[in-house]
């Protein structure tokens, strides 16, 4: 007898674990009707589901035919008693007890029963096994199939879970895993799930340090605008031999360099002005190959690969050159004895799996572009930061640490994803992903207006919230025979013109200021005053401004911080427009 017991205790722990792998509902059913069959040396085993207010019938593993796919009325079948009674029942005889629907039993093999409820709390269904003599089951024969239900209940319930997520996973656009796979892949499913949350710690604090860089950036790029206006104003003053010059030279050279580091930080913090257009890749590599051999240097093999078919992308094309350009770089200087540099492009087509697995990326069509080298690679932890601004693993002097933040930050404001893939001792590869253009034609700049003067005398509105660019800005206009008017506001502007009899020009405003930005400003004023031109200025762009349509190609922005040559020429190109 203890032998007996002993093999069926070794089959129920085959069936639970049988049950712990299993993934689909009908699995489920196709071991626990078998199982339950033999755990009680049953003529008959059955697997009901609760369907609302009825049962229903999933699977059968009997002698003879008995109920399966059918559906009753709880009310009329023992498998809805013991649901609703939340208990098993064992009938030795069907025909004595009043709970048996006779007439429906009366064409099977059936005498006697037991039903066991799935879960006893919220019974989802019940398990039946049936002889076809009077038989009354032992108490051990019971505790195996209560034993069953409990182990079925908690593989419906990992099915339903599993059911779910996977549903759920699919409906996102981001790929942020939340839940665990299949018990089995467990370790799996937390690597994975660890993995994406690292994914997403790191877009935030890239978005945070990004807003913080975007922020300092503007507020530099309004002194640089102050220091190069003033410094070139006074140089263009002094005679061609004044020892001085040398002096108010270096100061501009030292603002410019400024400049440019500002406008990596704004290229990082994704609040660069950009002209994007439809682009072929392509072409674009085409036009840079041999300034890129020069760059890599002689001990670096470059090879291009192209695609026959590329894709067309909307990018601004001189952002997407120092994206190259960076990119680049970074692989030759991993490779400071010599190795292989590969650039590629073509089309590719992120799938569900990818977006689930990298943060942010939405699946669909794309144009790659990647960038491989031969170099000493990087670890993991390298790799976490490897995008962030002033991060560099290059010796001191010998690089700002902004090169590939600002290849982060062109990528993510042109809605394209950047990734990089290393091994120590093995190499780097960065892969750019750009949204495939619907549009597959290239798009034609349009030619740049010339500018025969930078003079002028006609009427402006300058609108600034920093008092001093706005001085500056103020005295370059009018030592060029502009009339000024200025405002340190949005609503100061619009109350100026209100008492304003003669005709105005030209609006030149800062985009963004407190209150009112410079976008809704123009629009206000161009409905009051229709014959009025709009000049941007700004040394970044906020969503507001996106939303408003401020970026397009045709619109001429001039980009802080700026120098008097470059203010007049803009100021003209505006002017002279049709």
């Amino acid at each position: 007898m203890a032998q007996v017991r002993g093999r069926e205790f070794e089959r129920l722990l085959a069936v639970i674990q049988q049950l712990s792998g299993a993934r689909e509902l009908r699995r489920i059913q196709e071991i626990v009707r078998t199982a339950a069959r033999e755990l009680t040396h049953a003529d008959g085993a059955t697997f009901i589901l609760r369907d609302e207010d009825r049962c229903f019938y999933a699977d059968e593993d009997a002698i003879e035919p008995l109920w399966k796919g059918r559906r009753f009325p709880m009310s009329a079948c023992v498998s809805g008693w013991v649901m609703h009674e939340r208990r098993a029942v064992a009938i030795p005889d069907i025909y004595a007890d009043p709970r048996v629907p006779t007439d429906a039993y009366r064409p099977t093999f059936v005498r006697s029963m037991a039903m066991m409820p799935i879960r006893t709390d919220a019974p989802v269904g019940a398990i039946g096994v049936y002889w076809a003599t009077e038989r009354v089951p032992t108490d051990e024969e019971m505790k195996l199939l209560s034993a069953l239900a409990d182990s079925t209940s908690v593989a419906m319930e990992n099915v339903r879970l599993f059911e779910e997520l996977q549903a759920g996973l699919r409906e996102r656009g981001e790929a942020l895993v939340r839940a665990e796979h299949e018990l089995a892949q467990r370790e799996r499913a937390q690597d994975a799930l660890r993995r994406t949350e690292e994914q997403l710690r790191h877009a935030q604090k890239m978005e945070a340090v990004g807003r913080l860089a975007g922020s300092i950036a503007h507020d530099f790029n309004n002194l640089l605008s102050v220091i190069l206006s003033y410094a070139t104003m006074i140089v263009d003053e002094l005679a061609e031999d004044d020892p001085h010059r040398l002096e108010l030279d270096e100061i501009r050279k030292a603002g410019e360099r400024a400049a440019r580091l500002t406008k990596q930080l704004l290229a990082f913090s994704r609040q660069q002005v950009l002209a994007p257009q439809v682009h072929d890749l392509d072409i674009l590599l085409g036009g840079m190959e041999n300034m890129l051999r020069r760059v890599v240097g002689e001990d670096v093999s470059l090879t291009v690969t192209r695609s026959e078919r590329l894709d067309h992308v909307v990018v601004d094309a001189g952002q997407m050159e120092q994206v190259v350009m960076n990119l680049v770089i970074n692989a030759r200087d991993a490779m400071p004895r010599g190795g292989k540099l590969t650039i590629e492009t073509r089309n590719v087509v992120l799938t569900d799996d990818y977006a689930e697995t990298h943060y942010a990326a939405t699946p669909g069509p794309y144009v790659m572009l990647a960038v491989s080298d031969t170099g000493h690679g990087m670890d993991r932890e390298t790799q976490a930061r490897i995008f962030e601004p002033f991060f560099t693993t290059k010796e001191v002097g010998k690089g700002t640490g902004l090169g590939l933040s600002t290849v982060y930050g062109i990528v993510h404001q042109s809605r394209g994803h950047v990734w990089v893939y290393s091994e120590p001792g093995v190499g780097t590869t960065f892969k750019v992903y750009l949204p495939r253009s619907e549009e597959q034609k290239a798009s034609v700049p349009p030619p740049a207006l010339p500018v025969a003067r930078l003079s002028g005398h006609e009427r402006v509105l300058l609108v600034e919230d920093d008092a001093q660019l706005r001085v500056v800005s103020r005295e370059i206009l009018t030592k060029y025979g502009y009339r000024v008017l200025e405002a340190g506001t949005a609503k100061e502007a619009l109350a100026l013109c209100e008492g304003l009899h003669e005709p105005l020009d030209l609006l030149l405003t800062d985009v963004v200021m407190p209150e009112l930005s410079g976008v809704e400003l123009a629009s206000r004023l161009t409905v009051a005053r229709p014959g009025v031109k709009v000049l941007f200025m700004s040394g970044y762009t906020d969503d507001a401004a996106l939303r408003h349509g401020l970026i397009e190609p045709t619109m001429i922005f001039v980009q802080k911080p700026f120098t008097p040559s470059l203010l007049l020429t803009k100021v003209r190109e505006v002017l002279d427009a049709e």
